[in-house]
């Protein structure tokens, strides 16, 4: 599967945003993802391991909830990961 990165976890994946990574199911990708970048794990996610809350994922544009990341995915499929911005 492709994993989307943008804006400010971009740093976190030296600037690529577009990961290949492997897996059977969502989850699985990210945690491919998080050991490849272990700066971008403390960012991502929480203690548990959990995809911290200001963080969205996506499977090929449909946003998912934190239960469904062991959802199967290929290597055909796009996860997005949407970072929720505040300011003002």
């Amino acid at each position: 599967m492709i994993v989307k990165v943008r804006g400010v976890l971009l740093r976190f994946t030296n600037y690529e945003n577009d990961i290949e990574v492997g897996g059977e199911t969502v989850r699985a990708g990210l945690n491919e993802l998080t050991e490849r970048y272990p700066n971008l794990s403390e960012v991502l996610l929480d203690r548990e391991g959990t995809v911290r809350a200001t963080h969205l994922i996506a499977l090929n544009g449909e946003q998912l909830s934190p239960a469904e990341l062991d959802r199967e995915a290929t290597e055909d499929d796009r996860v997005d990961i949407i970072t929720a911005v505040s300011g003002g």
